[in-house]
This record gives structure tokens, C-alpha cells and sequence, in this order.
């Protein structure tokens, strides 16, 4: 059996608090009101732990973090059993599965928004670019309503409307979607659908070769790019796959005026050119 009043099996509370991370003050606290205690004191009064003690104190440490009160702690602790600490562990793992979801989800917004941000930055919007991009998830809505010559606002508000019964995440970029270039260049403004870039959407924008126009104005202002895409397609002897995808990575999140808002209008082609 081990001698208990053999301390070179134990380690001062110094080495005690290095070990663990938690001070050495919040140690001696936790002593004085009976939560957890030192395995010996020594001739001098002095602290001394046993290295099977952090198990403990990590598990305290955690509680606390979890906001239980000490006084709870303590009770726990006092009349610990493999059935209570079971039933308090399990019930932790729910609120934590919840928080760990939400947080996964906070970070693919912000990682999502970062790089359309990023990418809009970086790309040259006096010309076209071609290149390969991998398949994405997103998250199409139901086929629009427009209107003859109607703006977007009122689509545009259905589509917010719909998106909660629809699952879409709005925190997420929102874009136009056509079935064809030719449905793009002959109403720019009016998408056949709306769509999220929720990587978690239902739906996929394919891998694949695609070819991209840029152009600044505020929403649903495309300038002149249908017909510059047009005449870039047909001049370079394209084949277009489609469908076309309009989404604005640089927009009122970033920039105070919508003129300077940046569209990319992009297509898949058959080859790179």
C-alpha cells in the first residue's frame, strides 16, 4: 500500500496548478469551502496533490464552465455516483451538441461570406475569367412570378417570405439562378428562381468549367454585361452548358454604396478556351 504520508508520491500545489491550469488561488479557495481537497497537507501545512486528482479537478473546472454553481458542484461531488454523473453528463452532452451546432453553423457563415468577399476583392471586373470550380450545395427556391417589367422588390420579398417554411438559411448570400443564358440576357433582373448558398441546400451548382463577367451597380442593375457576355461567347466560339448563376459578393455588407456593389454572372461552358 502507498504511504500516505510518503509526499514524494505527491506534487506541491504549485506543480499541481501548472499541471492543470487552474491557480493556484481558485485551488485553496476550492479547499477552504470543501469542494476539493489537497490528498495531504503537509508538515508545514502545505498542499500536496496526487497526479489521479486532475481527472477530478478537470471535471470540476469543466462544470464551472458550464455555469453550474458551485453549491451543485459540491452536492454532486459530495454524493457523486456512476448514476448521477451519467445522468448530469448526458444531459451536458444535449446542451453542448446544441451550442457545437450552432457554432459550426456561425463559422461556415462567416467562412462562406469571408470568401465570396475575398474572391470579389481579388477579381479582375473589367474582363471575363474561365476557370474550373468545384460542385457547391445550395438551396433553390420556388420558380419566380415576375411580372412584364417588373423590378425584383416584390419576388424578391416573396422569396424572404417563403424561406422559413422552405428551410433557407438567409444569413447566407442569396443569388439568381436561369435555366439559360437566354433567359438571362433577355430579363437580367428577373431570375427564374432565387437561391442560398447554404452549403447544407438541397440542391447543386455542378463542377465544372465556368466562365464569369463582373459588373458594379446596385441590385438588379447589370449595365451592359448581357451583352458583353454575349458577344465574348460568341466571339471565342463557346459552348454553353448552363444554367447561369448571379450572385453578388461584394454587397451592403461591405460597401456603403450600392453603385458600387459588385456582381459576377457566371456559366458553365463545355471546355476552357
Amino acid at each position: 500500500m502507498k504511504d500516505i504520508n510518503d509526499t514524494s508520491m505527491l506534487v506541491s500545489i504549485k506543480d499541481f496548478s501548472d499541471f492543470t491550469g487552474i491557480k493556484q488561488s481558485v485551488l485553496r479557495y476550492y479547499d477552504d469551502i470543501g469542494l476539493f481537497c489537497p490528498a495531504k497537507r503537509g508538515e508545514n501545512n502545505y498542499r500536496y496533490y496526487s497526479l489521479s486528482q486532475i481527472q477530478s479537478i478537470k471535471l470540476i473546472d469543466m462544470l464551472r464552465e458550464l455555469n453550474i454553481p458551485l453549491k451543485k458542484i459540491e452536492e454532486l461531488m459530495e454524493n457523486r455516483s456512476p448514476e448521477s454523473m451519467i445522468e448530469i453528463l448526458i444531459r451536458h452532452e444535449v446542451e453542448l451538441t446544441t451550442e457545437l451546432r450552432s457554432l459550426q453553423e456561425s463559422f461556415s457563415l462567416i467562412h462562406n461570406l469571408r470568401t465570396l468577399i475575398q474572391n470579389g476583392v481579388n477579381e479582375d471586373e473589367t474582363s471575363f475569367n474561365i476557370r474550373f470550380e468545384e460542385e457547391q450545395r445550395i438551396s433553390l427556391g420556388p420558380i419566380t412570378d415576375f411580372r412584364p417589367n417588373e423590378d425584383y422588390h416584390r419576388v424578391y420579398s416573396n422569396y424572404y417570405r417563403m424561406a422559413r417554411n422552405l428551410r433557407i438559411n438567409l444569413g447566407y448570400h442569396i443569388g439568381g439562378y436561369f435555366d439559360t443564358t437566354e433567359e438571362y440576357y433577355a430579363t437580367p433582373g428577373q431570375p427564374k428562381r432565387y437561391f442560398s448558398l447554404d452549403p447544407n441546400g438541397l440542391d447543386v451548382k455542378p463542377a465544372g468549367t465556368y466562365l464569369s463577367g463582373f459588373t458594379r451597380g446596385d441590385y438588379g442593375v447589370f449595365n451592359d454585361l448581357p451583352q458583353r457576355m454575349d458577344e465574348y461567347i460568341k466571339s471565342n466560339n463557346i459552348k454553353v452548358l448552363g444554367p447561369v448563376y448571379q450572385v453578388y459578393p461584394l454587397n451592403e455588407v461591405c460597401l456603403k454604396d450600392p453603385d458600387q456593389y459588385l456582381s459576377r454572372v457566371s456559366v458553365r461552358i463545355a471546355r476552357e478556351v
